[in-house]
């Protein structure tokens, strides 16, 4: 990975599970980081577009380095964002309130 690739995600579930998810969103984003090593994910409850019956996968684009200058990341590559969509749909709330 370049140091300027992108490392964090924000999600946003569909309206109908949201606040499910929202109840469970540590052990959710700690699902996908352990499925997902080296990135990490936020949950958040809106989106900066309708994401419909879809889970919204957002990539943090933009980080400040040592210097404190603003650096863009490079844009990850649309098959990651398909496979963090399919694990966001494949979490079972289920068993995550169980534990």
């Amino acid at each position: 990975m370049d140091c300027k690739d992108v490392t964090e995600f924000i999600v946003v579930p569909p309206v109908a599970l949201r606040a499910d998810i929202w109840a469970a969103k540590e052990r959710f984003a700690d699902a996908l980081s352990r499925q997902f090593p080296g990135y990490s994910f936020r949950i958040a409850r809106i989106a900066p577009v309708d994401t419909g019956e879809c889970f919204g996968v957002y990539p943090v684009m933009n980080f400040v380095g040592a210097d404190n200058q603003a650096f863009m990341c490079n844009e990850p590559p649309s098959w990651l964002l398909g496979e963090i969509r399919m694990a966001c749909q494949a979490f079972d709330l289920r068993k995550s309130f169980a534990a």
